[in-house]
C-alpha cells in the first residue's frame, strides 16, 4: 500500500473599505480538507487510544457480486476517550485492473482510466492485516463498502462496522442530510477532489473529527452507535398487501427465492416504538434478531431470514 502525503493551504480575502463585515448567517468560510502531513504525527503513547480504520472503495458498479473494486484507500486513525482524532497513523491506497475496460460513466465518476489501472493489483496480503489490526472499520456508506471490501478480502476476520451516513442523527445535529461532501461543507470544509478513494478518506476523517454544537465529535457518535445494541426486525408475518406500509416505514425488501422478508435495522431508542407499531399496524410481532456491530451493514444476500412457519390455531 502506498502512503499518501501532501500539503494544503487556505487563502483569505479583504472586504472593501465601504463594505460592512459579512454576517455569519449570510456567509461562511470553507477551509480545505487537511492532507496527511497536516495532522499531528506525534502523540502520547501512554494515553488509551482506539485504533479505527476508515475506508473508501471505487468500483466498476453497484453490485459486489458481479462488479470489482478498482481502487481502495484505508487509513488507521487514533481516537482518544473524547472521540477526537489524535493522529492519522497510516494511510494507504491501491489500484487494480478489473479485467476489462472501464465504462465511460465509471471513468468520469472516479477519475480513473484504463491506463492508470493497467497491470495494477491491490496487495491483499498487506491490506488484510492492516484492517485486522484495527478495532472497527468505518465508511461513509458501509452498506456499500463492506460488501466490496469483504469480497476483495476473503480472509478478513469478522470486524465491527460503523456507518457514518446511518449511525449519526444528522438532522438532530442541525445538518441537512446528503452526500459526504455536502455534509463536509456544512461542517466548514471542502474537498479539492471528489470520488478518488484517498481524497474521500481524508475528507471523511475531517468530517469525523468535526465537533458538533452539543460538544461531541461525529467520531464519538459513530463509536457510540457501534458500542450500542441493535437488532434486525423482520416482518415475518406481514401480508403482501402491507408492503406499502412497510416501505413507508423504511423497511427494505430481502428476496429469498419465491418468498422474502421486509426488514429494518433498529436501534435502542427505536425498539419500543417499532415493536408497538408492528402489533398495532401489521397485527403480528416481528422476528427480532440481535445485530452486533460485526453483523451490521452486511449485504442482504449474506444472511438468511427467520423461517416462516405455519401458525397453529385452536
Amino acid at each position: 500500500m502506498n502512503t499518501i502525503n501532501g500539503k494544503s493551504a487556505a487563502s483569505g480575502g479583504n472586504a472593501t473599505n465601504n463594505a460592512a463585515p459579512p454576517s455569519c448567517d449570510r456567509q461562511r468560510v470553507l477551509l480545505p480538507v487537511r492532507k496527511r502531513v497536516d495532522w499531528p504525527l506525534e502523540y502520547d503513547s501512554n494515553e488509551a487510544l482506539r485504533k479505527i480504520a476508515v475506508i473508501d472503495t471505487e468500483t466498476t458498479g453497484l453490485d459486489w457480486a458481479k462488479h470489482r473494486v478498482i481502487e481502495i484507500c484505508a487509513a488507521s486513525v487514533l481516537v482518544n476517550a473524547e472521540g477526537r482524532i489524535i493522529a492519522i497513523e497510516r494511510v494507504g491506497t491501491g489500484l487494480e485492473y478489473p479485467g476489462h475496460p472501464l465504462s465511460r460513466e465509471i471513468s468520469e465518476l472516479t477519475g480513473l482510466t484504463d491506463a492508470m489501472l493497467e497491470n495494477k493489483v491491490i496487495d491483499r496480503d498487506k491490506l488484510t492485516p492492516f484492517l485486522s489490526e484495527c478495532e472497527a472499520v468505518l465508511a461513509f456508506n458501509s452498506g456499500f463498502d463492506r460488501s466490496f471490501a469483504e469480497a476483495l478480502l476473503p480472509d478478513l476476520p469478522a470486524m465491527s462496522w460503523g456507518c457514518v451516513m446511518a449511525d449519526v442523527p444528522w438532522r438532530k445535529l442541525g445538518f441537512e442530510n446528503g452526500p459526504q461532501n455536502y455534509l463536509l461543507m456544512q461542517a466548514g470544509r471542502f474537498a479539492a477532489e471528489a470520488h478518488r478513494a484517498k481524497q474521500d478518506v481524508l475528507s471523511l476523517i475531517e468530517l469525523l473529527d468535526h465537533v458538533c454544537t452539543d460538544g461531541t465529535s461525529i467520531m464519538a457518535k459513530v463509536l457510540s452507535a457501534i458500542d450500542a445494541p441493535a437488532w434486525r426486525f423482520e416482518a415475518t408475518w406481514a401480508s403482501y398487501h402491507q408492503r406499502d406500509l412497510l416501505r413507508d416505514r423504511r423497511y427494505r425488501w430481502r428476496p429469498d427465492g419465491r418468498s422474502g422478508v421486509w426488514h429494518k435495522h433498529i436501534r435502542g431508542d427505536e425498539y419500543q416504538a417499532e415493536w408497538e407499531w408492528h402489533l398495532s399496524v401489521i397485527g403480528h410481532e416481528p422476528a427480532v434478531i440481535p445485530l452486533p456491530a460485526t453483523e451490521r451493514y452486511r449485504h442482504d444476500r449474506s444472511w438468511k431470514p427467520v423461517e416462516r412457519k405455519a401458525k397453529i390455531t385452536a
